[in-house]
């Protein structure tokens, strides 16, 4: 349910109170479930962005292991035209099978 279709039902049920209290306290308990539904929906998004940060760091760390960049963090140019030159290489066996 969209965030307008949603706020029409509440605008809705809000309109006549004059006695019956019955419709706010239906707008309050919906008002609830849609908190908790959005914060489940950022709780996946925090994970989502954790796990990008955790990949980002892990092939961050692998290419330093592998030699791609020096403690200052800046790019080894004979390790990346070596892994160039493999590269290069598996495309042509690739292309010649």
């Amino acid at each position: 349910m969209s965030h307008t279709e949603f706020r029409d039902i509440i605008d809705g049920r809000t309109e006549d109170l004059t006695g019956n209290w019955w419709p706010f306290v239906e707008n309050v308990n919906d008002i609830l479930d849609r908190m908790v539904m959005l914060e489940q929906k950022m709780d996946d998004y925090e994970n989502r962005i954790g796990e990008a940060y955790g990949l980002g760091r892990t092939i961050s760390k692998s290419l330093y292991k592998l030699g791609f960049y020096d403690k200052e963090l800046r790019l080894k140019w004979k390790a990346v035209k070596l892994i160039n030159g493999v590269l290069e290489d598996a495309k042509n066996n690739r292309e010649d099978e």
